[in-house]
């Protein structure tokens, strides 16, 4: 059980490129080396906005690092870079926490277009109040569901999938109180 984390740095770069009207300035602020997943989101990521010719990447190669405080200061030392922007993208978390602490000191929060991975209530917070324009989310309750199903089924030896992609989710304000994004976001608070 997995996430297609290709697919969803896509979606995230997609929906960015979406809110920047297909030209501007981008920044990725990547996690940090290692780390299989945010590689791919941010090799997702990637490949939609080099689909787009009018979007430039002006940062690509900086690591958040672990925590959201060293994303902060890793943000705070490109917040030139931060000013000039269109757009941001993080791939996690502890990335997209740390950016948003880093535009609000900077008092850019809400004056640059901003799409992170993964919720929680603080990141939630943020969209609602228009500092983060979307968030790209996993789906933890399918991805049990299936884990325990594909478990049960190995156990009694019947055949199971080896990749199964347990979906994900753009959250904008604009779908928030859908009843499928609010089942979703009820599983991550």
């Amino acid at each position: 059980m997995a996430t297609d984390n290709t697919k969803g740095g896509i979606i995230g770069g997609e929906h960015l490129g979406k809110l920047l009207g297909g030209k501007g300035k981008v920044v990725l602020l990547r996690y940090q080396v290692g780390s299989a997943s945010t590689m791919e989101r941010e090799e997702g990521f990637l490949q939609a906005i080099a689909r787009n010719s009018g979007l430039m990447l002006t940062v690509s190669n900086r690591h958040a690092g672990a925590t959201a405080g060293e994303a902060k200061t890793s943000a705070m030392n490109i917040v030139d870079k931060l000013r000039e922007a269109n757009g941001i993208f993080c791939p996690n978390e502890s990335s997209t926490f740390g950016m948003l602490l880093a535009l609000r000191q900077s008092n850019l929060a809400g004056k640059v277009r901003f799409v992170g991975f993964d919720t929680s209530p603080p990141l939630i917070e943020a969209l609602q109040k228009g500092e983060i324009d979307a968030l790209v989310a996993q789906d933890p309750m399918r991805m049990g569901y299936e884990g325990v199903k594909t478990l049960v089924a190995h156990i009694q030896g019947k055949p199971t999938q080896k990749v199964l992609d347990t979906g994900v989710r753009l959250i904008t304000r604009e779908n928030m109180k859908t009843p499928e994004i609010k089942k979703l976001l009820s599983t991550q608070q």
